[in-house]
């Protein structure tokens, strides 16, 4: 039997054409998952990748199914989210091109269509936003953007919030409740007011600063002021720290592999919990990251990861996405 869901009771995004073979291979060398540990912050396995360097504690720890895939790849679980008001919890479906709620028990109560789904967030308003058309088609005829829908609907009707961005994928609110969505094709990151009006130039001012530093802009988290961007073509993996007052003043949160890895590290999706970063990376690891000391280590390592979130009960768990369509548990000290 999985693990249960954890309770919801208070509360990223991806390239997939660029990151589906890679991740199809990946899973094809893989041992099925079964609802045990899939992986610890040890090297378990003789395969397992080399830590990452950095002077950031990890204890062990490992992750255990709450969420098994019913189709490996075709249920890849893109984004998610934990919903206090209606104790749910929420999971993007990329290839199926819906956005699924479960409860606490993980069962399947809702589905609601979403053409190429990425991160899912409730909103200040009560309402749950998901950006969409995460493909790099999107990126190609600006196919893109934010739907939103009430989450306690019976069936939920998505409505379009905002279009027109290449590639919407990560996403995050600010406490003003504007809303930050990073558009991987354009290598920006989009700020959309309560209206659903972009702000045009504080995102043209985002593009410039990111394109001094990397490309591929993919997850976003929002603490104290400032935006933690992933970049997924980043050779040094980095994750980015843009201040919302002021994009233009940018900076290096951390290189996740300074040194040249076996392959691409991917970094997705992330959340933060204490000032430091928790990073899903679609070669597998789950690392952590403190964007201040600039220092990095891994977790664990096990199948590709998408996203993370930040599971209120019990204290000290997160659930993660995967390519796989997996949703993982980990208890972490």
């Amino acid at each position: 039997m999985p693990d249960r869901l954890p309770k919801a009771v208070a509360p990223q995004s991806d390239s997939r054409g660029r990151r589906l073979v890679a991740g199809a291979a990946t899973l094809l060398a893989m041992t099925a998952v079964a609802s045990g540990p899939v992986g610890t912050g040890t090297r378990a396995a003789a395969d397992a990748p080399p830590p990452i360097a950095g002077s950031v504690s990890c204890a062990p720890t490992e992750a255990r199914v709450a969420l098994p895939t019913r189709a490996p790849l075709l249920d890849w679980s893109e984004n998610l989210t934990f919903d206090e008001a209606t104790e749910s919890f929420w999971v993007s479906r990329a290839q199926r091109d819906v956005v699924e709620k479960y409860d606490g028990d993980a069962h399947l109560v809702a589905s609601v269509p979403v053409r190429g789904p990425g991160a899912v967030r409730r909103g200040p308003d009560g309402l749950m936003y998901v950006t969409f058309g995460n493909s790099p088609l999107s990126g190609l005829s600006g196919g893109s953007g934010v739907v939103r829908f009430d989450p306690a609907a019976t069936d939920p009707t998505p409505e379009v919030f905002a279009s027109g961005l290449g590639q919407a994928n990560g996403a995050a609110f600010d406490p003003d409740g504007a809303l930050y969505v990073a558009d991987t094709s354009a290598n920006s990151v989009v700020r959309i007011r309560p209206d659903g009006s972009v702000d045009a130039d504080w995102t043209a001012r985002s593009h410039t600063a990111l394109a001094a530093l990397g490309l591929g802009a993919d997850g976003i988290v929002a603490a104290n002021g400032i935006l933690y961007v992933t970049l997924l073509e980043s050779p040094t993996a980095r994750i980015v720290a843009l201040p919302i007052d002021d994009p233009t003043r940018a900076t290096v949160a951390v290189d996740l592999a300074p040194a040249p890895l076996s392959g691409p590290l991917l970094p997705d999706d992330l959340a933060i919990v204490d000032g430091l970063l928790y990073i899903a990376t679609g070669s597998g690891q789950l690392v952590l990251a403190d964007p201040v000391a600039h220092t990095s280590c891994t977790l664990l390592s096990g199948q590709p990861l998408t996203s993370v979130a930040v599971a209120p009960a019990p204290a000290r768990t997160l659930v993660l996405g995967t390519e796989g369509g997996d949703v993982l548990k980990v208890h972490y000290r």
